[in-house]
């Protein structure tokens, strides 16, 4: 019997624990369709993400996901660009061999003609300072999504507020604050 369920190309769940820096690549860019689906990758992409770009188009973004990363990050991303704002975030993704790299990464949905058509993300090196930082920060948020006991969006909000107090805490009046001023 043929499952038709996505089968991603590689192990998702690999790690390695390495980090890879983004070296000279200043910014990584993609562009999806409206569900996620990578239509355009750039070069330094696929180079740092240890794909090639044939292998990123037609996938899902989250084919960079590390699994580190806390469901309220994206949850919170989908919820503002699909109110066509942009979304500003610090992300842990993962590399096709297992590996890591961190990036302040920038959503923005492609609107023509009033009709939204897509989403483009242009990825940059945070400062090597924050990101012991964030790292903490993703982990209470998953434990707060796992202790919050619910398996619906009512999950997230212990994780919002988790994050809410990490960003007050640092003297910001909002995560987009916090994250333009990591930029390395």
């Amino acid at each position: 019997m043929l499952s038709m369920e996505y089968q991603p190309p590689i192990d998702i769940r690999q790690v390695t624990g390495h980090v890879v820096g983004l070296g000279s690549h200043r910014a990584l860019q993609s562009k999806t369709d409206c569900r996620g689906i990578i239509t355009q990758a750039s070069r330094s992409l696929a180079e740092i993400s240890g794909f090639a770009v044939d292998e990123l188009i037609g996938q899902p973004h989250n084919i960079l996901r590390h699994p580190d990363m806390p469901d309220t990050v994206y949850y919170l991303m989908w919820q503002t660009i699909q109110a066509d704002d942009e979304f500003f975030g610090i992300v842990k993704n993962r590399c096709k061999n297992g590996d890591h790299y961190w990036v302040l990464t920038r959503v923005a949905p492609i609107v023509r003609e009033g009709q939204t058509q897509g989403y483009t993300s242009a990825r940059f090196l945070p400062r090597a300072d924050v990101v012991p930082e964030w790292e903490r920060l993703f982990a209470d948020m998953r434990a707060a999504e796992q202790r919050s006991g619910h398996d619906d969006q009512r999950r997230f909000a212990p994780a919002v507020e988790v994050m809410n107090r990490f960003v007050r805490r640092h003297g910001y009046a909002n995560l987009q604050q916090m994250v333009l001023s990591s930029r390395g």
